[in-house]
Order: C-alpha cells, then sequence, then structure tokens
C-alpha cells in the first residue's frame, strides 16, 4: 500500500483503464468525491475504495451484503454510553475542548468554552487534525506542521423524509456539474420503509473542501438549490411530498489520502506528555466508516492507552464539533 501512495490517483487510473475511460467514467467520479483535490490524492484512495466494496462480496454467494443497525447510530452510541457509564465513566455532553495544557507536573489540564476545567493523567484528542492543532497548546512546531498539513473533505448533508420513493436505487452518483450535490442516497432501498412509517429516506451529499463558500448558506438557500434540481431529475417527485429536510454541516470531513500520506502522518503518541492525538485521519488503507474506526479505537487503546499508562488512570476524550 505504502507503494500506491507514491503513485497519483489518476496515473494509477490512466495506466489500468486507458485515456478515455478515464475521462469518461473516472474523472467525473473523483471529482464528485473530491472536487478538486482529485490532484493531490494517491492511488491508494482508489485502492481503498475499491477494495471496501469488494469486501461487501466476500462470501460464498458473491454477492453485496449490506447490513443496517436498527434505529440508526443513534441507538450504538446510547447504548455505548449506558455501558460505560455503569463502569464509572462520566459523560460530559456539549462540553467543546477550548484549550489541552500540559502542566509542570506532568498532568494535562483541558479547558471547556464554558469555562469548565477538568485535569488528567491522559488525554485522547480525537478531534480532526487542524482543530486539534489549534487546542493543543504545547505542541512542537513540526508536529503542529504536520497536523495543519493534512488534507480534508468537507461535506454538506441533506437528510430528507419523503411521502413517496425517488428511484429504485440505494446509490446514485450525480456527476454534473449544475447538481448541487454529489450524489443520492436512497436509505429505503436497504432500510424497510416499514421502520419510517412507509416514508422515504434520502440523503443528499455534497462534497466540498473546508473553505467552501457553500458553508455560508442558510438551511433555506440549501434547501430551495436542492430542491430545485430534484425536481428537475426525477419529473414524478413534488416538493409537497417533504415531510422533513434538515441539514448537516461538517468541514473536517475526510482525510485525503495525499501523496507520501502514512510517512507524512503525525504519530498517535505527541512529544507532550500525557497527550494523545488519534482521528479518522489514522485509518490507514481503509475508507471512514463505523467498522474502521471502531477498530482504530480498538488498536489506539491497546498500543497507546496501556503501554503509556499501564497503571490505568481516568482519560478524558476531548469532542468538540467541527463546524468551524
Amino acid at each position: 500500500m505504502e507503494k500506491l501512495e507514491t503513485i497519483p490517483v489518476t496515473d494509477w487510473l490512466k495506466r489500468w483503464s486507458g485515456q478515455r475511460t478515464f475521462n469518461k467514467i473516472w474523472l467525473p467520479l473523483l471529482r464528485a468525491k473530491l472536487g478538486e483535490n482529485y490532484r493531490k490524492a494517491s492511488a491508494s484512495f482508489i485502492w481503498s475504495t475499491i477494495a471496501r466494496l469488494y469486501a461487501a462480496r466476500r462470501t460464498g454467494l458473491k454477492k453485496e451484503m449490506f447490513g443496517y443497525l436498527l434505529g440508526g447510530y443513534a441507538r450504538m452510541l446510547q447504548r455505548f454510553g449506558q455501558v460505560i457509564a455503569e463502569e464509572g465513566v462520566k459523560i460530559h455532553l456539549r462540553s467543546i475542548a477550548q484549550r489541552v495544557t500540559s502542566l509542570s507536573n506532568g498532568q494535562v489540564q483541558i479547558e471547556c468554552c464554558n469555562g469548565h476545567q477538568e485535569t488528567f493523567d491522559q488525554v485522547v484528542i480525537t478531534v480532526a487534525a487542524p482543530i486539534a492543532a489549534e487546542i493543543c497548546q504545547n505542541l512542537s512546531p513540526n508536529e503542529r506542521d504536520r497536523l495543519n498539513a493534512i488534507e480534508y473533505q468537507g461535506i454538506i448533508c441533506a437528510s430528507l423524509l419523503l411521502k413517496q420513493s425517488l428511484s429504485p436505487y440505494y446509490v446514485t452518483n450525480i456527476t454534473d456539474d449544475w447538481v448541487p450535490f454529489t450524489g443520492i442516497i436512497e436509505m429505503t432501498t436497504l432500510v424497510d420503509p416499514q421502520h419510517f412509517d412507509g416514508r422515504t429516506l434520502v440523503y443528499l451529499p455534497k462534497y466540498v473542501v473546508p473553505n467552501d463558500p457553500a458553508f455560508n448558506l442558510t438551511d433555506d438557500e440549501i434547501e430551495e438549490t436542492f430542491v430545485r434540481a430534484l425536481e428537475i431529475m426525477y419529473p414524478h417527485f413534488n416538493r409537497d411530498d417533504i415531510l422533513s429536510f434538515r441539514v448537516s454541516r461538517v468541514k473536517y470531513g475526510v482525510a485525503i489520502s495525499t501523496l507520501n500520506y502514512s510517512k507524512n502522518l503525525p504519530p498517535m503518541h505527541l512529544s507532550t506528555p500525557g497527550v494523545h492525538i488519534i482521528n479518522s485521519a489514522h485509518i490507514l488503507n481503509g475508507t471512514l466508516n463505523v467498522n474502521e474506526t471502531v477498530q482504530l479505537a480498538e488498536n489506539a487503546s491497546v498500543e497507546l492507552l496501556l503501554r503509556h499508562h499501564p497503571t490505568g488512570s481516568d482519560t478524558f476524550n476531548s469532542s468538540q464539533p467541527n463546524k468551524r
């Protein structure tokens, strides 16, 4: 995989599929997913994506096998919260970490935006790299530069609850420039509509760079442009079918696998005593999803927390919204 990190994704795809196929198929898909950042991505990006899709066929049936959690990820997170609370762990919701500072006594202090402060022996920071670089006060210049050098792709995603279905397809990739979103995911082709009282759940993602002007649009502005596009794409669609329209924005959604990515990635264990940074940017040879995230957390807990602090004293998981 390290060899693929040295090859631009464009060069690799042209080599194996040809210029014409690249122009007609791969280039529009790359732009839909990465925008102009596709020029910075290595071949490991597309390899990881293909490997993830192929993994769905790794059964004797040789067909796609997908599953879903009834109630969504909120149900899973609520259960996680219950389990760790039963173990005596305290969870502070809506406590945005503003500053993480190493103290002279070897402990680490966390200061939140509401003025609340806590002191710990070990701190694990799970926010995106640019935010981690901003809130950590004792990073070396090299560590700060390496964190800020990680390229991210953001996302603006609309969630629609509709009276009727748009299409029979789970995923529709959009490559037309005039369409304001880059894909259509109709979850109720996978999830039985009875779980939504017979309604249809649709996601409309738009992948953008973190400083894209689209982040400044209001929910109403996004809704109007998205709905207008749906009316053109699906003649049977009527905006009166919309029961709910919600918008989510994440500036630092996915770290882009740039050239020599793993070599340039900052280590999880920093030079600052007691401070660790573990986030989705540390997912190597894979794509951002729940399975990869859980595996990363399990591996990191053994590699970092147990080895660097075998006594197992309190650890604070610093979470901060990345809607900045």
